[in-house]
């Protein structure tokens, strides 16, 4: 605890005590810090770990002048949060970095984050809510020499847990603007692009045959007009033999295509196609769940902000699926019979996705799968109507029905099986003036499968701009007869916010923009802390 209220009285003078001196350039920076006290819970069966204090806190530091560029980042776990990697533990400076950058070259030497396209191939970034941060440390080289052509080149190790791991990532991504770099003057605009990466990871096995390397491949094209938006990518990888797929010598590949029209101001629509075979592909091989991840893969599917929809969330499944998402959005006017005076909105989303159709190999490969088939087993599928309307200056709803179909044995284990259900959700936001408003959630799922019927409320108040307090539950009243509460509040001041919460976590998936991890159940309280300067 000392370390940290050490810490802590850094974090919040730092800024102030720079910027008194006129030191050149700019420092800018931050401190989070998320604090958890665990009990034991008899209704729920959580117990609290020996050291019922947990902590995951960082600190970062990043400093410009002119062209140049700096920055570190010290993380502490002590220990880590339930839920979090194990691995994720002490106090250590995680990065560390310098670079330049002008109009034409952005070279970064130590940590960087970057990505290729649309992350199919490569990406790196961080989600500290999952747990993950597979930064790069090495030499990343932007290269622009005209508007139209933008070059990347990499080379590094990957961050795994607190450690480099001992991958060697190289890569490399063009992409060209076709028409801008042929000086042709239209209303649509075309762009092409494609990517190399190539992981090398020392083995030391008894296989002669075993490729220690990966090779990784994509292209990709963009059609863009004011109303109408493709693009296409597609990715090969070479045999990647892992603990995951049972050291099969099988190449992975990835077909990506989006679309979004707009024909009108009012209707719009956004869909999308992907199919995914043996594409987990990470720096380490011998690594599992979101760990050493070298590409993005996130589910396309809708991303619901209620509490009841994410007790099925759907993870990708990297050793195949084949499936997509329609999005349909129509904006009914202002000043019409059924717009009212604010105008409405309707959304419609549809998600489907099923395994590949496989054919079981005695080779080394494992299976052969049928390109554009769909396979016999249905994953997920969700089916969402939304209604958003203003009716006053006072009120505005949210009124939303889904219909679902989770195949919980397949994603998440054996011992499941599928969950059919349907759930409403009513969303009430009362303005009463400019610092005073209130919100209420109302939702209920119906089901006959797995922990059977829930339902779920929320009330937040917040008083504008500093404070904001409230209280959920979501009650699994027909099983195992559990309210899951919680409850606090939250105060901003300038740049610092301190939140201070209390309740149970269910255990189950947790999902951010479709990258799940599992977190187990557990209750207590939570403080959290924020300043950035």
């Amino acid at each position: 605890m000392k370390k940290w209220i050490l810490v802590v009285l850094i974090a919040t003078g730092t800024g102030n005590m720079l910027s008194a001196q006129e030191i050149p350039g700019k420092l800018s920076g931050g401190l989070e810090s998320n604090n958890q006290f665990y009990v034991d819970d008899k209704a729920t069966k959580a117990q609290a770990p020996r050291d019922k204090i947990g902590t995951n806190s960082y600190f970062t530091l990043n400093y410009t002048l002119k062209n140049f560029y700096a920055g570190i980042q010290l993380e502490s776990y002590l220990p880590v949060l339930m839920g979090y990697p194990e691995g994720l533990k002490g106090t250590k400076l995680t990065h560390r970095f310098a670079g330049y950058r002008n109009d034409k070259i952005d070279i970064t030497a130590g940590h960087f984050y970057e990505q290729f396209g649309n992350g199919l191939i490569f990406r790196s970034y961080e989600e500290r809510q999952l747990g993950i941060d597979n930064i790069m440390d090495g030499v990343n080289v932007r290269f622009t020499p005209l508007k139209s052509i933008r070059f990347k080149a990499l080379y590094g190790l990957q961050r795994v847990l607190m450690e480099n791991g001992e991958g060697i990532v190289r890569g490399a991504d063009l992409e060209l603007d076709l028409l801008d770099l042929l000086k042709v003057r239209q209303a649509w605009g075309l762009t092409i692009g494609g990517s190399v990466v190539n992981r090398y990871q020392k083995y030391t096995g008894p296989d002669e045959t075993f490729p220690p390397e990966v090779n990784a491949y994509s292209a990709r094209l963009g059609l863009t007009h004011a109303h109408y938006n493709l693009n296409i990518e597609y990715v090969n990888k070479s045999a990647d033999p892992t603990e995951l797929n049972k050291n099969i010598l099988k190449k992975g590949s990835v077909l990506y295509i989006n679309q979004t029209i707009t024909t009108n101001k009012n209707l719009s629509m956004d869909i999308a196609f992907r199919r995914v075979e043996s594409m987990d592909f990470r720096t380490d091989r011998t690594q599992k769940d979101n760990i050493a991840m070298v590409n993005y893969l996130p589910a396309l599917t809708k991303l619901y902000t209620y509490s009841l929809p994410n007790i099925y969330p759907y993870a990708t499944q990297t050793m195949g699926e084949i499936g997509g998402k329609a999005d349909i959005y129509y904006h009914l006017k202002r000043g019409s019979a059924l717009g009212g005076h604010y105008g409405t909105k309707l959304s419609l989303t549809a998600s489907l996705y099923r395994n590949l159709d496989t054919v079981r190999l005695k080779s080394k490969e494992g299976f052969s799968a049928a390109f554009w088939k769909f396979g016999p087993t249905e994953l997920y599928r969700d089916v969402n109507v939304s209604m958003e309307r203003r009716w006053s200056p006072l009120v505005k709803t949210i009124f939303s029905y889904m219909n679902l179909h989770y195949n919980q044995g397949y994603i998440q284990g054996p011992g499941f099986g599928m969950v059919h259900a349907d759930i409403a959700m009513a969303d009430v936001l009362l303005n009463f003036n400019r610092k005073h408003a209130l919100r209420v959630e109302a939702q209920h799922m119906w089901t006959v499968d797995d922990e059977k019927n829930w339902a779920a409320a929320l009330l937040e108040y917040s008083y504008a701009p500093r404070w904001s307090f409230f209280a959920s539950d979501m009650f699994n009243y027909q099983s195992k007869k559990i309210h899951y509460f919680s409850f606090g509040g939250a105060c901003n001041y300038k740049a610092a916010r301190v939140s201070l919460s209390y309740g149970r976590q269910r255990a189950g998936l947790l999902c951010v923009g479709g990258i799940c991890r599992m977190v187990p159940a557990y209750s207590g309280a939570n403080l959290s802390f924020t300043y950035n300067f």
